[in-house]
């Protein structure tokens, strides 16, 4: 995913100080925590972008939510982050310090979208290969798209490898509309 700089800022300093703490494997989690509740919960997302509700109110909320679940290094730099009005971030913030802990550890993340769910056997031969290419450590994330109809689209990095039944049939589309008919024979 591509950051703004003030994203990348942050989730680097926080991975910083994280990591001159010892509590790194912490701060994943908690970030990993913090995004998930943000990939599900729109209503909190809309809660930190709203610029009308006070930030005390917010830093309530986020209290409320995480100080049971979170080490208080985590839970300060949400609060800072509310005190210095950069709220809206935080979602982001959360991915950028993931891919940093996962950079950090030598592993990247493969994006595969299928018509179905993979059965496990697919998963295992889909890292294998990736983990050959890359030659480290592959963090799968599924996606579901009826729309392929078959076949799978793999993304890692810049990468792309299309072999969707969806595609196929674009592509033969194509060639039927080339006029290939040669008058005369």
């Amino acid at each position: 995913m591509s950051y703004t700089k003030i994203t990348l800022r942050y989730a680097a300093a926080f991975f910083d100080l994280a990591g001159e703490k010892g509590i790194i494997e912490s701060a994943f989690e908690d970030m990993t925590l913090l995004g998930n509740v943000c990939t599900s919960n729109h209503d909190f997302v809309r809660m930190l972008q709203n610029p009308v509700i006070n930030a005390d109110k917010k830093t309530k909320v986020i209290t409320g939510i995480f100080a049971a679940s979170v080490t208080p290094v985590s839970l300060s730099f949400m609060s800072l982050m509310i005190r210095k009005r950069r709220e809206r971030y935080l979602p982001s913030i959360a991915e950028a310090f993931a891919d940093l802990y996962k950079a950090s550890k030598g592993i990247k993340t493969a994006y595969v979208t299928s018509a179905v769910q993979l059965v496990e056997k697919e998963k295992a031969g889909v890292l294998d290969i990736l983990s050959k290419l890359t030659d480290k450590k592959i963090d799968l994330v599924e996606k579901i798209n009826e729309n392929l109809i078959g076949g799978f689209v793999v993304n890692i990095d810049n990468f792309q490898v299309d072999q969707s039944i969806a595609s196929k049939i674009k592509e033969l589309k194509k060639d039927f509309e080339k006029n290939l008919f040669i008058k005369g024979f």
